[in-house]
């Protein structure tokens, strides 16, 4: 999909709520562009005067909105990244054919909306705090007849049920801190019911017998899955083809891992771990681990 032709111009956001303004004598402002990136989609989302909460009782979110055979539909983008004089930005890749996982395309939507979600209420409603249209030309939505059917977001919508059936029940697992220094920022929980592992994988089979566990983890945005192993080919799942990609030592091995007078093969075998697949919780897609920006 070509992105040039859907927008050279960003769309504006106008202000919805000044509730949420950080300066209230001046307008919130924003503006999200479009753009193209091979096969692929980038979404960029800019705002301005928008309210920090240093405690965090409100995150920001990127949503699409539409209608789709006369049924309203919406797209949970991703974060906005704020800093405290205001300034927000974020960036998303996306599959413009399948945003979701469900099959919702980008043309579904004609509606960007930024919003307050409450960090600290669930049942709180989310705050439209800009919002803007767009639209895209209809020759770009006739040309996805062209491309075969693609079926991999029901399995994909499958690890994210079986994700979310975990975090319903996240209570009876084992509360863990496997890493000392953790980049991916997640909560972990040890479990020792291998049948309940989310996704298929099948070199995670025997290492997980093997020790008896698996990690399960989540962030705002990703589910996380960790099988342990050393930091060796015959250790990683799959050679990393089913997402376990990222390795990181035990708690209380750090030091062992940079020790530069031990030979590293000798290092690699004695020193444990976790591989590690990021799960996106919002499409079910199997993804690079989102590591944070230094």
């Amino acid at each position: 999909m070509d992105f040039s032709k859907v927008k050279k111009s960003p769309i504006l956001l106008k202000e919805e709520n000044r509730r949420f303004a950080a300066d209230k004598t001046k307008e919130i402002s924003g503006y999200v562009k479009m753009e193209q990136d091979d096969d692929k989609g980038l979404v960029v989302a800019i705002v301005d005067n928008v309210k920090f909460f240093p405690k965090g009782e409100y995150v920001y979110k990127l949503i699409f909105a539409g209608t789709k055979k006369e049924k309203r539909c919406y797209h949970m983008v991703g974060n906005i990244s704020l800093s405290a004089y205001g300034k927000g930005e974020g960036s998303f890749r996306i599959n413009p054919r399948d945003l979701d996982g469900s099959g919702m395309a980008l043309w579904d939507f004609s509606t960007a909306i930024i919003a307050a979600m409450s960090a600290t209420n669930s049942r709180e409603a989310l705050h439209p705090v800009l919002k803007g249209s767009f639209s895209l030309p209809a020759e770009e939505a006739e040309s996805r007849s062209a491309s075969p059917r693609d079926y991999s977001p029901f399995y994909n919508r499958i690890v994210l049920d079986n994700c979310i059936k975990i975090a319903k029940q996240q209570e009876k697992y084992i509360d863990i801190l496997p890493f000392k220094k953790d980049l991916t920022g997640a909560v972990w929980r040890k479990i020792t019911d291998c049948h309940l592992f989310p996704m298929v994988a099948p070199g995670a089979n025997d290492p997980m017998k093997r020790y008896g566990h698996f990690l399960y983890g989540w962030s705002d945005t990703h589910y996380f899955l960790g099988i342990p192993g050393r930091f060796l080919p015959e250790d990683q799942p799959d050679e990393g083809k089913s997402g376990f990609v990222f390795w990181q030592p035990i708690l209380g091995m750090e030091e062992e891992s940079q020790d530069h007078k031990v030979p590293i093969e000798e290092r690699r075998r004695n020193i444990y771990g976790y591989w590690i697949a990021a799960i996106n919780r919002y499409n079910g897609h199997i993804e690079e681990i989102p590591l944070p920006q230094k």
